[in-house]
């Protein structure tokens, strides 16, 4: 049963370029962002760790696939949360920002009580 809460404006809270509000995870998107993926989606499941959605996105992004994995993870955060838009425009967000989208999706979470 899903108990979260859908987003009241169809719209992340958190803008696109707030990643600095929470530097620790802009940074670990940054550097190591398989884990900030990882950990987004274990949250999503209501889960911990990031296990093999952050080893997926590992081995796309040796491919350069990695806003395709990035995209689809976003597309479960919107869905879960309401949230409007869809797979081309989550994989352009993640080809050109991948650590801002990511940090993004984080604090949904926190938000939605996932964190």
């Amino acid at each position: 049963m899903n108990t979260t809460a859908k987003s009241a404006t169809g719209e992340f809270d958190a803008g696109l370029f707030d990643c600095t509000s929470n530097m620790g995870t802009c940074a670990l998107a940054c550097f190591c962002p398989c884990v900030v993926y990882g950990q987004n989606q274990a949250a999503l499941k209501g889960g911990e760790g990031c296990g093999g959605a952050g080893f997926l996105y590992t081995l796309l992004a040796a491919f350069d696939c990695y806003a395709c994995i990035g995209a689809h993870g976003r597309g479960n955060i919107r869905e879960e949360r309401g949230i409007e838009g869809g797979f081309l425009g989550d994989c352009v967000t993640h080809y050109f920002c991948a650590p801002c989208a990511l940090t993004q999706e984080h604090a949904e979470l926190v938000k939605a009580g996932k964190k």
